[in-house]
């Protein structure tokens, strides 16, 4: 029996430790952290170089992060920051789908206005679909009427489907009658 008992002991010290001994989502955290923070100055720092896949790289990581903690105050930040490494790397519809989900999930959140202008202008800019363009930006307006980008989006609600000749055009005529 002491026999037995010896071995169960064995056997259990050795689960104990190699449970303990696994990736969490906090040891998790912490190296996805260590990772941002790594790239981070990489890129933005005073001596990087903006380079494609370390910024694509980042974006991952700021997703994962916000993915396996998403009640986590850095979530929503991530989030916004991967969209913006979107905005002109991935298809406008993976932006949004980044916008998206902060509107959803963090409606309250101090970037929710930006998320929603910047929709509006993914819409517009890079998948070129007026009528949502025109939807968000109404929206965007209706929603935080005295936000610092409440004039831009009536002004890009006036020139949805321009092109750059009559955009030039229009400014070239409101200049001449202003002088």
């Amino acid at each position: 029996m002491k026999q037995y008992f010896g071995k169960f002991l064995i056997f259990g010290v050795s689960v104990f430790f190699m449970w303990q001994c696994q990736p969490g989502k906090k040891s998790e955290n912490g190296t996805t952290t260590a990772k941002i923070a790594q790239l981070e100055e990489k890129l933005y720092g005073q001596q990087g170089q903006y380079i494609n896949a370390d910024a694509m790289e980042l974006m991952k990581l700021y997703l994962r992060f916000a993915d396996s903690l998403p009640d986590d105050p850095q979530s929503p930040d991530y989030i916004f920051k991967a969209a913006d490494i979107s905005l002109y790397q991935q298809p406008g519809e993976a932006t949004i789908a980044m916008y998206d989900r902060i509107l959803k999930t963090y409606p309250k959140h101090e970037h929710a206005p930006m998320c929603l202008f910047l929709k509006a202008f993914v819409y517009d800019n890079r998948l070129n679909d007026t009528a949502s363009a025109h939807r968000y930006y109404n929206a965007f307006i209706a929603s935080w009427p005295e936000h610092d980008f409440a004039d831009d989006a009536a002004v890009a609600i006036r020139n949805l489907g321009k092109s750059p000749e009559e955009l030039i055009r229009e400014f070239e005529a409101q200049n001449e009658g202003a002088e």
